[in-house]
């Protein structure tokens, strides 16, 4: 079995047709905050990784985690590691290393949220697509354009607010002294104009025994939507 964990603002549905020709069972969460599901006040990273470790891993599975899925991912393989069998980040990471960093980062989600919560859904998407990180190497069909708006209006706005506050990039603990700790086979991917992960993940890649690093190029921070074929593959390869 194959679980994989979407990123903010995705759903359920964003990886499946990325995977089903890869994996037989391929497992989609709908992480909370997303969706009509709710996002739990208090809700932390860590409950989180073991709630999907009781719900989906009641045997060891591959897990494939993207953006804000795949910090969540990267936790449960260290709190879970019997129940990993093999990891997948895609433009991810282990946390901030600098505490200001990361509490500049709280604070800058906080506001988001509360922006998110004041301002309704519409605008929020509308700035959140401004994100320079989100920014595709190419321009992307309009239609797949639309696509991926459709997908990020389909959210209640309380329950986005919750996840930015509590499972936000913010929210994600130090664990760049445990990547050591991370046993299972990995691969790690990110999008060549994506040159801020590919920086963090390659320099993961030299600390996680048997990791490997694969840049996609022309390609940015959202790999899957703009070259999904070279993804699959690649996912495909490592999982034999």
């Amino acid at each position: 079995m194959l679980l994989a964990l979407h990123g903010f603002t995705e759903n359920d549905e964003t990886w499946r047709p990325v995977l089903a020709p890869v994996a037989k069972d391929v497992r989609c969460a709908l992480l909370p905050g997303h969706g009509d599901m709710p996002c739990p006040a208090g809700l932390t990273i860590e409950a989180l990784a073991d709630q999907l470790a009781a719900r989906h891993l009641g045997a060891p599975a591959d897990v494939l985690g993207y953006s804000m899925g795949g910090r969540i991912a990267l936790v449960l393989a260290l709190r879970h590691p019997a129940l990993v069998r093999r990891l997948i980040l895609v433009s991810s990471g282990p946390g901030f290393r600098d505490d200001k960093l990361q509490g500049t980062r709280r604070t800058n989600e906080m506001a988001l949220a509360d922006t998110l919560e004041d301002d309704g859904l519409g605008p929020f998407v509308a700035m959140w697509e401004q994100n320079p990180l989100l920014k595709p190497a190419k321009p992307l069909p309009r239609a797949l354009e639309e696509d991926i708006r459709a997908r990020r209006l389909n959210h209640d706005p309380l329950g986005l607010a919750g996840a930015l506050r509590q499972l936000g990039a913010g929210a994600m603990p130090n664990l760049w002294d445990r990547l050591h700790g991370i046993r299972q086979p990995t691969l790690l991917i990110a999008g060549s104009a994506d040159t801020r992960y590919c920086e963090v993940m390659g320099e993961m890649a030299t600390l996680i025994a048997g990791a490997t690093c694969q840049v996609v190029a022309d390609a940015g921070h959202g790999i899957h939507r703009e070259r999904p074929d070279e993804v699959r593959r690649l996912v495909k390869d490592f999982l034999g």
